[in-house]
C-alpha cells in the first residue's frame, strides 16, 4: 500500500508537468482508484459534498462543514505519521450517512459519517448496508496491515453514530483470510461469497442468518 501511495504523491505534486496517469497504473493504486471514482458519487448529493484539489468538504445538515484535507507533501517525503489521503466512497440517503475511505502511509480505514451532525464512526472495511439503510456489513481485509480483530462485523446505525451487533473473531478461516463479499441481503438474511486469497477462481458460498439469538454464520468451506 505504502509504495501505490508514494507513487500517487508523486503524481499528483507533478501534476502540472507531466501526463496523466495511465489507466492501468492508477487502477493498480487503491487511492487513485478511488478517486477517478469519486466524480459522480460527489455530484449525486446535489452540493452537500464537494472536492476542491485537496479537500473534501462534507456539509452536514444541522452542523458546521466537515474538511478532509490530502497531505500529500508527507506522503511523498515518506512521514508516516502525516501522510494522509480521502476519498468519497459513498452517499448514502436512505441510511442518512456519507462514506469516506481515509488513507494513510500503511493501509487505510473507512468513515462512517452522519450526514445531519457529521459525527464519525472508523470502521476498518467498507459497509455494505441492508435494503432498508439500518444495518450494515463489514468485511475487513488488508494483506499489507492490521485491520481489526474480526474479519466479518454487523453493525446498525443508531441515532447519528453505530453500535456493533455481531462480530466474527479473525483466524478461523486460515491465513491469509479468504475475501468476503455480500452477494445479496433480503430482511434476516445476508448471502456470502468467499474467495480464497491465493486462488481467485477457487470460491464458496455462505450466509448470516437472524435468529432469535442473534446472527448465525454457516460457511460452506470446499474440500481440500
Amino acid at each position: 500500500m505504502r509504495h501505490f501511495f508514494i507513487l500517487l504523491a508523486l503524481l499528483v505534486l507533478s501534476a502540472c508537468v507531466t501526463p496523466p496517469v495511465p489507466d492501468a497504473e492508477c487502477a493498480a493504486n487503491a487511492m487513485c482508484a478511488a478517486r477517478a471514482a469519486e466524480p459522480p458519487i460527489l455530484a449525486a448529493t446535489h452540493g452537500a459534498a464537494t472536492r476542491r484539489q485537496d479537500d473534501l468538504t462534507l456539509r452536514p445538515g444541522n452542523a458546521p462543514p466537515l474538511r478532509l484535507t490530502d497531505d500529500m507533501a508527507s506522503c511523498a517525503q515518506a512521514d508516516a505519521d502525516n501522510c494522509v489521503g480521502y476519498a468519497l466512497m459513498a452517499s448514502l440517503p436512505r441510511s442518512h450517512a456519507w462514506v469516506a475511505q481515509q488513507f494513510l502511509y500503511e493501509g487505510s480505514s473507512f468513515l462512517l459519517i452522519d450526514s445531519g451532525t457529521g459525527r464519525q464512526v472508523r470502521l476498518n472495511g467498507m459497509p455494505v448496508f441492508s435494503p432498508d439503510g439500518r444495518e450494515f456489513l463489514v468485511a475487513p481485509y488488508d494483506l499489507e496491515s492490521d485491520v481489526g480483530p474480526n474479519d466479518l462485523e454487523l453493525w446498525r446505525r443508531d441515532g447519528d453514530g453505530a453500535v456493533l451487533e455481531w462480530a466474527h473473531a479473525a483466524g478461523s478461516f486460515g491465513s491469509p483470510p479468504p475475501l468476503i463479499e455480500v452477494t445479496g441481503w433480503q430482511d434476516d438474511g445476508i448471502a456470502l461469497s468467499f474467495e480464497s486469497a491465493f486462488d481467485p477462481s477457487r470460491r464458496w458460498p455462505g450466509s448470516l442468518t437472524r435468529t432469535g439469538a442473534g446472527w448465525s454464520l454457516i460457511v460452506n468451506t470446499p474440500q481440500s
